[in-house]
């Protein structure tokens, strides 16, 4: 009998173990379980999209091939692009080269497990080389995925029980969706941006530790390396570093400036040998030698106030479809007020950077794009304090969140590569119709309409579903949902009318005009609307409002008895505006 019993109690003792085991992978407890589950749905939509191809991603694709085939030149690029820089008789791609090289050991992956005959096989896109789709889960989806893991877990920091809200509110609310599709170095550098932070975070929160300064800037720097810009967020960065408390002797800030500027060195390395192997040295960038950039500093010239309003608020404007991140403005705010006025100024100074840079550029909205593609990097800083906005502010956070999640969805899901702001009115004129871009029940011969389209659907609707699920409860009452109903009904009526009567839109066409583009008020396309964004803030309306009303059916506090709000002493119980339950 006890040899027989043996086996039975290791059995049952190895269960407890594998058990802790994931205990410590995936530590907090079911909720944390629950969040997890809903970023990896929320990356999962991006991983199922196979979007329509554009320059930009030729560009960075022509210049992967070209560093598989041992060369720097793509004079002889599969897919020949406009974004490329002519030197001495040669093209160049126009991008930097940090997204190439870190792509280039999967791309030769794929070489080696017959990838890309398999992807011109298939159905979705015609016969095209659908590598680029392939290169992409690593380029783009994978690092879309790890920035919601980074929000979630800086979220957390910042307002327990929030971060899986925030992560995937900015996941999937958020210019982060349509990018973690297509094969642009955004969301990647974004990534190394925000991950530089949040090394830096943790830093700060424990003893002095060299190697996490190393290693944020190292994250920073090659953050460089994939998107030049990245350099204002090292410098915050490094700022924000140097502001610990404990560390205000001259030695000590050389010590933690020396230890964050060697890693930051070596992450730039990469692009300098880029440099000298293109074009003969280390600091020579390819956009030197477009003609657009020649103008002011790399084409960026003095910050202008109403290319600023366009950015932001124009039908394509960061905060008209992605209302939710006003809640991460009024959240950094709170941040500060309650006493993490390093990580607020902080969130604020990447902001500001990014914000004053973008609208000095001399084509603000980067061409073809969904939005201001040059202020994702902003995205996952200004996004992670939306947690504080959600417990001081939930009506107004849940419904402005479902508003910005179906706005970003659609686009996905339609048509997110548009040049004019005319254009946006296709997005809710092919919803409409049932035509949307390939997915891979598409390349198993689905199609592009409703029949094509349910793995994104149902990613985005389970993600979200779990995200609700993780976050805890809350008390509300028709304070909370008359101020969520009316947040909704401000931001629809500004996104569909303030546009055009305000001129936005207009300016906007102004600089892509200037830019160069004689067809920015030439043509009229998809029927011309004066208000092209009215039946989207209709849908998109319509999911803040379903958000918010499951949010009071499900969450709100249960009745009380009569007389229960009176206290012994007869004065009235206060009601709280808002709080959790355990």
């Amino acid at each position: 009998m006890d040899a027989h019993e043996a086996p039975a109690d290791a059995s049952r003792g190895a269960a407890p173990a594998r058990r802790d085991t994931l205990r410590r992978l995936i530590p907090g407890g079911p909720r944390a379980r629950l969040a997890l589950a809903a970023i990896l749905l929320a990356g999962l939509a991006a991983g199922v999209m196979i979007e329509n191809w554009s320059a930009n991603q030729s560009s960075h694709y022509d210049l992967i091939r070209a560093l598989d085939d041992g060369r720097t030149r793509i004079d002889s690029g599969p897919y020949p692009t406009i974004d490329r820089a002519l030197f001495k008789g040669h093209y160049y791609s126009a991008r930097a080269p940090g997204l190439a090289l870190y792509s280039l050991p999967f791309y030769e992956l794929l070489e080696g497990v017959g990838a890309p005959g398999l992807a011109r096989s298939s159905p979705a896109l015609h016969g095209e080389d659908e590598m680029v789709d392939f290169v992409g889960w690593w380029g783009n989806v994978l690092p879309g995925l790890i920035l919601m893991g980074l929000i979630w877990r800086v979220a957390e920091r910042l307002e327990p029980g929030c971060g899986a809200f925030t992560a995937v509110a900015v996941g999937l609310g958020t210019l982060l969706l349509p990018f973690s599709t297509m094969l642009f170095s955004h969301v990647f550098s974004a990534m190394l941006g925000f991950a530089a932070f949040a090394v830096a975070m943790r830093e700060r929160a424990g003893p002095p530790r060299p190697l996490l300064l190393a290693a944020a800037g190292l994250l920073a720097g090659y953050g460089v390396s994939s998107e030049y810009p990245l350099a204002f967020v090292a410098i915050v960065v490094g700022l924000y570093l140097l502001s610990r408390p404990g560390s205000r002797g001259g030695r000590a800030l050389a010590a933690r400036l020396g230890c964050y500027g060697l890693g930051a060195l070596a992450g730039i390395v990469p692009l300098a040998l880029y440099n000298r192997a293109a074009f003969g040295s280390f600091t020579h960038v390819a956009y030197s030698n477009i003609p657009q950039q020649q103008k002011g500093f790399f084409g960026i010239t003095a910050p202008n106030p109403k290319v600023l309003a366009t950015l932001l608020l124009d039908s394509r404007g960061l905060l008209t479809i992605s209302p939710v991140l006003i809640l991460g403005g009024v959240g950094t705010w709170l941040l500060f007020r309650g006493g993490r006025r390093a990580e607020a100024l902080a969130i604020t100074g990447v902001c500001l950077c990014y914000a004053l840079y973008n609208s000095g550029y001399y084509l603000p909205f980067g061409g073809t794009s969904p939005g201001p593609r040059f202020l994702i990097t902003v995205l996952p800083f200004l996004g992670c304090p939306i947690g504080l906005s959600l417990k001081r502010y939930p009506g107004p956070t849940v419904a402005l969140a479902g508003a910005s999640v179906m706005t970003l969805a659609i686009i996905t899901a339609t048509h997110p590569l548009v040049i004019y702001e005319t254009n946006t009115l296709v997005w809710a004129k092919l919803l409409g119709q049932g035509e949307f871009q390939a997915t891979i029940a598409t390349a198993f011969g689905l199609g592009r309409g409703w029949s094509g389209i349910w793995p994104f659907v149902l990613a985005v609707g389970g993600a979200v579903l779990l995200a609700g699920a993780a976050t805890p409860r809350l008390r509300l009452g028709p304070r909370e949902l008359v101020g969520g109903a009316g947040s909704l009904l401000a931001w629809g009526l500004f996104a569909a009318l303030a546009p055009t009567l305000l001129g936005i839109d207009h300016r906007a066409l102004e600089s892509i005009f200037k830019a160069g583009d004689p067809k920015a008020f030439a043509v009229r396309l998809h029927g011309g609307s004066s208000y092209p964004l009215t039946s989207l803030v209709l849908y998109a309306a319509g999911a803040g409002a379903v958000a918010l009303a499951a949010m009071w059916a499900l969450r709100r506090e249960p009745p009380k008895p009569p007389g229960a709000r009176r206290l012994q002493s007869g004065r009235r119980r206060p009601r709280p505006v808002s709080s959790w339950r355990p």
